[in-house]
């Protein structure tokens, strides 16, 4: 909404009922549907921790598909993306150097003042 695109120009992708992470194979088929209505998808947003359940998505399994389709990837970090920084959690990241940009908010887990 913030760009302009309108909210009836955003598409739902399904997204796994317990985990909530994005299906990747509903992502390819979204993305064909709308180029079946003449629509130019162009950009997918992933998540990288989400605040409701703290999901990861498969950014290795989504880039390829933005890839083939050749939209942007973006990955909102901006919950736990600081968990890409730590040996212990940064698996949940694998696959996010294949993305075209990722946002982390360091104020939300780094200490960093509001």
């Amino acid at each position: 909404m913030v760009a302009g695109m309108g909210m009836n120009n955003f598409i739902k992708v399904a997204g796994d009922r317990w985990t909530g992470e994005m299906i990747p194979e509903a992502l390819d088929e979204a993305i064909r549907e709308q180029k079946a209505l003449g629509k130019k998808p162009f950009f997918v947003n992933s998540v990288g921790g989400s605040t409701v359940m703290g999901s990861f998505d498969d950014q290795e399994a989504i880039s390829k598909i933005c890839k083939e389709h050749g939209l942007w990837h973006h990955i909102d970090g901006c919950w736990g993306g600081i968990m890409a920084f730590s040996e212990k959690t940064n698996h949940l990241y694998k696959g996010s150097h294949l993305a075209d940009s990722i946002a982390i908010n360091a104020h939300k887990s780094l200490g960093a003042p509001n």
